[in-house]
């Protein structure tokens, strides 16, 4: 007896191949390619009934993962946009999230691994025990959000200490 595949919907979306900082972004085609974004079981997204809508529940998901608006089309070289108001496929199916130029530019994506932590540890350190002190003398003693002084507020990092210098470097 043969296992059959579980009957799912793989959304692309294409990526450029090369960044440079402090460049313009490289929108020629030559620098982009499709990349498998999201993977919807056909099953769990029918049981789940998310929108009555699916193709346009599915455009917004992938819009939201990689930042940007575009349509979705069952085609990769071609645009043509899929029926919105269609209902799910009965076998599986592959989409491509299209953008404009103007919307590659504009893209952000999430980072997929955001919700792993586990790429330093927890414990106190010295620098870490001190970091709120530091950041309230840093602020003059005063949040930056909320102009409360600074036993009512707490210090936080805006990007997560495991991610590294480099994310740092790319948002200063």
């Amino acid at each position: 007896m043969t296992a059959t595949a579980p009957l799912e919907i793989q959304v692309y979306a294409s990526f450029p191949r090369t960044v440079a900082l402090g460049a313009d972004l490289n929108v020629d085609p030559s620098n982009w390619h499709w990349v498998h974004c999201l993977t919807l079981p056909l099953k769990t997204l029918s049981a789940l009934q998310f929108s009555q809508r699916p193709y346009k529940w599915i455009r917004y998901a992938i819009g939201a993962i990689i930042g940007s608006k575009g349509d979705i089309s069952s085609c990769c070289d071609s645009p043509d946009v899929v029926d919105y108001n269609a209902v799910l496929p009965d076998e599986s199916a592959v989409l491509y999230y299209h953008t404009s130029n103007e919307e590659r530019r504009r893209m952000f994506p999430l980072d997929p691994d955001i919700g792993w932590t586990t790429t330093s540890s927890s414990g106190a350190t010295t620098r870490r025990a001190q970091f709120r002190d530091d950041v309230a003398e840093r602020d003059g003693m005063t949040c930056v959000l909320t102009s409360l002084p600074e036993g009512l507020c707490d210090a936080a990092h805006l990007l997560a200490h495991s991610k590294g210098d480099m994310v740092c470097f790319s948002y200063s």
